[in-house]
């Protein structure tokens, strides 16, 4: 998926600036996906490794194998993301995105954010004593706001730094 992600991105960076085209294809490549998603969740058998439906609530259709990747599981995600990537891309032009807002930083870093998050949260583990769900959104938010500054240096850094390695993190 994330190879897919790699050459989708240059496919885009080739477009020129007019994204009609662009959002088209998202839209209807991320409908393409979820109806397939369905029809196969439905067929309840192949593509999900053994995590067959046990009842038609939400939670039943939307447990899907993410270990090792099943083919629902993909359909699924990628068709969100592709819906989702074409909406933001048309509320693009109403929205202020700010250099250094969270969106851009936290999306130009995100395997690096996604590593630190697990020692963040562990510390975090130390101080703070285990909650429900309120507690779950706390940490979320505390590892949000002490991770920030800790991305935007990063991505200097990977800027500063275009060659290296770094770029892929």
């Amino acid at each position: 998926m994330m190879m897919l992600g790699w050459v989708f991105g240059d496919w885009l960076m080739s477009k020129p600036f007019d994204q009609l085209p662009v959002k088209r294809f998202l839209v209807v490549s991320g409908f393409i996906a979820l109806v397939s998603f369905i029809l196969i969740r439905e067929l309840d058998g192949y593509g999900n490794m053994f995590m067959m439906l046990e009842g038609n609530s939400i939670v039943q259709w939307l447990h899907v194998s993410k270990y090792p990747p099943s083919l629902s599981y993909a359909l699924l995600e990628l068709g969100l993301m592709a819906v989702i990537l074409a909406v933001l891309m048309w509320l693009e032009p109403t929205a202020d995105v700010s250099r250094n807002g969270p969106v851009l930083v936290f999306g130009q870093t995100a395997l690096f954010f996604y590593l630190a998050h697990f020692g963040v949260l562990a510390l975090l583990r130390l101080v703070f004593e285990r909650g429900g769900l309120e507690m779950a959104y706390l940490m979320a938010l505390l590892a949000l706001l002490i991770l920030y500054p800790f991305c935007r240096i990063y991505r200097t850094f990977k800027w500063q730094n275009p060659h290296s390695l770094l770029r892929f993190i």
